[in-house]
């Protein structure tokens, strides 16, 4: 029997994950100026709220697009092609694993000073804060990603990638990318869901259940509990790099369990 959709977008993001971490340089061709030229231009046109309706109508409808002719081109090859070309653009934009390591090679100071700036971290940075920073990057760099494409295809992965480079883009005004920040919360919260389940299963589930009831705002899981988790999980007294180590550790251990889910969902689809 042919596998189903969703087990091909599985099978396409996991060969993708595999190839951004066998080959990093692929961050070179992640640029995305094509994705946000219409939100840009309707910045300029109408009310703040605009650019990111502009975005979510760019990924559904571009997405599904080019979903349906992959199909009536290729079939099922043509879906699974698309597919990895379209996770393997909107991964990072760099990759993760070489800013962490960049940003602990005392070798080369430009190089390391670049990647402490894209994680939001400076020379100075605590133990905690590199430890929750790099829980951040994953949370922008993986887990948004694989939960929409696995969730909804090529549209997810546009969705997500364009309304998170959008609400950084400085050419926007501070309300449009204010509208940009509410619709990157929702998209946010099922994935920090999974992500506090994750922690909680890999780690110690009575400590992560503690820091998620600690905040009044639990329900709303915002981005900031990844600070929390770090604060509770990391080891208060490591310096930067020790930080960086641990914060690497636990988005693996929850990136490891979604995988090994992921998986079995393939090997059900394939053999159903």
């Amino acid at each position: 029997m042919a596998p189903g959709p969703t087990s091909l977008k599985i099978l396409s993001l996991l060969i993708a994950l595999l190839v951004t971490h066998l080959w990093p340089g692929i961050v070179r061709l992640r640029r995305y100026d094509w994705l946000l030229a219409l939100p840009r231009k309707a910045a300029a046109q109408g009310p703040d709220w605009l650019p990111a309706a502009v975005l979510v109508a760019l990924a559904l409808v571009g997405g599904g697009l080019a979903s349906w002719l992959a199909w009536e081109i290729a079939g099922l090859v043509g879906l699974l092609l698309l597919g990895i070309a379209t996770a393997l653009l909107t991964l990072g934009p760099q990759d993760l694993d070489g800013d962490l390591a960049a940003a602990t090679d005392a070798g080369d100071e430009a190089r390391r000073q670049a990647a402490l700036a894209r994680l939001l971290l400076r020379t100075e940075s605590t133990g905690i804060q590199g430890a929750a920073a790099a829980l951040h990057a994953a949370l922008a760099r993986w887990f948004g990603i694989v939960f929409w494409f696995a969730l909804i295809g090529v549209p997810g992965c546009l969705l997500y990638r364009g309304v998170r480079e959008a609400h950084h883009d400085f050419s926007l005004g501070g309300d449009q990318r204010r509208q940009l920040g509410r619709l990157l919360g929702w998209l946010n919260w099922p994935v920090m869901f999974l992500i506090v389940a994750a922690l909680a299963l890999m780690t110690d589930f009575d400590r992560v259940r503690a820091v998620f009831m600690a905040r009044e705002d639990r329900w709303q899981l915002p981005a900031a509990l990844l600070d929390d988790l770090a604060a509770e999980l990391c080891d208060a007294e490591g310096d930067l790099e020790q930080g960086l180590r641990d914060g690497r550790r636990l988005a693996w251990r929850a990136l490891g369990l979604w995988l090994a889910v992921l998986s079995l969902l393939l090997l059900a689809g394939l053999v159903s």
